[in-house]
């Protein structure tokens, strides 16, 4: 195996981390939040149901799309990134324009259902990404401080 098979099987693996983190502690808020919208009425429940979804596909929009980015220049990543972020703000801002007058959902539920979850997903995410322990240098690298030996003769006296 390559190391560059290697280096993007560890990434897969670091993204599966981070999903499986993130993921599963948003599926319990938001059953929580469809349950607590059960207590007031299905519409409650049905809108916090559908506002849980909104921020589990937009925020694993992310991670996926940082997944297939991350064998890029950063600069190219992070270029891709913040257009799938501006996408997902006009996408939203677009669903809540739709949804200004529709009786179908509540309006609150749909609001406390994507604040809720977007702080639980989150929160796990650093906690995720935290127990990655990811290295901002190459530890099996050349060591950055030494001087480099393929320069040749410094003219230092």
């Amino acid at each position: 195996m390559s190391a560059t098979s290697g280096r993007n099987a560890s990434q897969s693996d670091a993204f599966a981390q981070l999903l499986r983190g993130c993921v599963l502690p948003t599926l319990v808020a938001a059953v929580i939040c469809v349950a607590v919208g059960f207590f007031f009425s299905p519409l409650a429940a049905w809108s916090a149901g559908f506002g849980a979804a909104l921020v589990i596909v937009f925020f694993g929009l992310t991670l996926f799309v940082m997944k297939r980015t991350a064998d890029l220049a950063p600069s190219t990543t992070m270029i891709v990134v913040m257009i799938t972020y501006t996408l997902k703000v006009v996408v939203l801002g677009i669903v809540m324009f739709l949804l200004r007058d529709a009786t179908w959902v509540s309006g609150y539920a749909v609001g406390v259902s994507i604040t809720v979850c977007a702080i639980v997903w989150l929160f796990f995410e650093m906690r995720a990404y935290k127990h990655l322990r990811v290295f901002v240098y190459d530890p099996e690298g050349e060591a950055s401080l030494e001087p480099d030996r393929r320069q040749g003769p410094t003219d230092e006296p």
